[in-house]
């Protein structure tokens, strides 16, 4: 049996990392496919996280062409957060769904963050050993299941890292242990999987470098302010053990396929200490819109407030058993909250934030003309944002505020936020505690149980013999240039 094509994907890993851990003689099987590769670096749409790397890699095309930047999203027309998927946007169809009805043979194993299509021709496995387990895995032909659980039958990490607190070195050690474990198996079943049929095209895909990532990065670091000697002494290098297991694994694939397999290598986006002012950013909007001053703060949301009356009143066990409406009835609250503000923050991934303007003819209860209007507040946002800074080093707690509709005109660029805010992460050692503005006061920033970080850079490896760039592109590239070597 015969494979053509092998991409060996692996989510949330940093190839500068891996650059030099095999500067440093190490990850042998890695070196062994960078030796012979063009290397292409792949740079993310501004302020848009792994989710949206892979997704645009899959379907060769930008974020305001679906329409989708989260898995929670703004809806216009209620002004409800929903689902991504609750919102009418257009099907999202990969590369590899058109290759399937070329009649090429395709298998995609946890490609991250895409509807798992069934294939005519292949196969699909979705979310078999993810980052979190949020959905159930899908397996198609449904056969595969059983076929997968001679090799790892169970996922190790089926409960999640925030599913319940891990604070204590041994909590940390046990959950490290148990993401390590599982990916000599998976190498396992791709190997034989490899063998098992002559493939045009498969995409073997590895999560760990993405758990491990966003969990253990303070422990690589003595300066960070959460790092935990004890945990460390416990977990040595938990990032640089993670790396020599993939490439155990990757020599474990790559002996199941012939030299004449052209094999492709898809990563990022890689990790940096995690530096977010995400959870502030609601207060810190508000704070811009209404005005404030250190004897008159910007007034509480309607959701803010019925949170503490609701949390005064009432004791946490009833407050559990009340969950689900308490949720419900918050969401009423903010929505009319949003109405009568000109801007706002949204949910978006970590790595920036997000702010919508109430914009006349596209928000149901817009307030902001296009045009002048919308232009002036943009600026007006610019600035607020960036007379912020960590009130520990006083420096800028802002890199870059991104207007979209500057950056994107395609069809569905009004489904995206008005206003993208990337935290400045340079040189830092961990996440920001408190920031402080001039005209806008302190603003405590609550924490994260992570402590690394998506940035915005990925990466293709690609075969030299195929002559492919090598300038930094867009992950949209990633599609075009895998449809270019399967159909030859």
């Amino acid at each position: 049996m015969t494979t053509k094509n092998l991409v060996l994907g692996f989510d949330g890993a940093d190839g500068d990392f891996i650059d030099a851990m095999i500067a440093g003689g190490e990850l042998p099987n890695f070196a062994r496919i960078r030796k012979n590769a063009t290397v292409q670096p792949i740079d993310n749409a501004p302020g848009q996280g792994n989710v949206q790397l892979w997704k645009c890699a899959a379907i060769g095309e930008g974020p305001d062409h679906h329409g989708r930047y989260f898995y929670l999203q703004f809806d216009p027309k209620t002004y409800d957060i929903r689902l991504a998927g609750e919102l009418g946007l257009p099907e999202l169809t990969p590369f590899w769904v058109r290759l399937d009805n070329e009649g090429y043979r395709v298998a995609v194993i946890d490609w991250y963050g895409m509807p798992p299509t069934p294939l005519k021709n292949g196969a699909i496995i979705d979310r078999w050993l993810p980052h979190e387990s949020l959905t159930e895995a899908v397996f198609a032909p449904e056969s595969l299941r059983a076929e997968t659980e001679k090799y790892v039958p169970f996922n190790p990490i089926a409960e999640s890292f925030a599913s319940r607190k891990r604070q204590t070195p041994e909590a940390l050690k046990d959950f490290f242990e148990r993401v390590l474990a599982r990916i000599e198996g998976k190498a396992r079943f791709f190997a034989e999987h490899l063998k098992s049929q002559d493939w045009d095209l498969y995409m073997a895909c590895f999560s760990d470098a993405h758990s491990i990532g966003h969990y253990y990065y303070h422990l690589q670091d003595e300066e960070h302010w959460r790092y935990d000697p004890e945990a460390a002494a416990l977990i040595r290098e938990p990032l640089q053990q993670c790396y020599r297991a993939l490439d155990k694994a990757m020599g474990i694939i790559l002996d199941a396929v012939s030299e004449d397999t052209n094999v492709f290598l898809f990563a990022g986006p890689g990790m940096e200490p995690f530096t977010s002012a995400n959870t502030a950013l609601d207060e810190i909007a508000r704070r811009m819109d209404f005005g404030y001053s250190a004897s008159h703060a910007a007034p509480l949301s309607s959701a803010e407030t019925a949170k503490k009356t609701y949390r005064a009143f009432l004791p946490e066990r009833l407050r559990r058993r009340l969950a689900p409406l308490a949720r419900a009835l918050r969401q009423r609250f903010i929505d009319n909250d949003y109405k009568r503000r000109r801007f706002f923050s949204i949910p978006h991934g970590s790595g920036a934030g997000a702010i919508r303007i109430n914009k006349k003819g596209r928000e149901r209860y817009g307030v902001i003309a296009p045009g002048a209007e919308y232009d002036e507040l943009v600026e007006e946002i610019r600035e607020g944002l960036s007379s912020f800074l960590d009130a520990d080093d006083g420096r800028p707690i802002v890199k870059r505020v991104v207007c979209m509709a500057h950056e994107y005109d395609g069809p569905y660029r009004d489904m995206l936020p008005d206003i993208v805010v990337e935290w400045q992460r340079d040189g830092r050692h961990g996440g920001f505690r408190r920031i402080v503005s001039e005209k806008f006061g302190e603003i405590d920033v609550p924490p994260s149980i992570r402590s690394g970080d998506h940035h915005e850079r990925g990466y293709l490896w690609s075969p030299a013999k195929l002559d492919l760039p090598t300038a930094p592109a867009r992950p949209e590239c990633v599609a075009a240039i895998l449809l270019s070597a399967v159909r030859g």
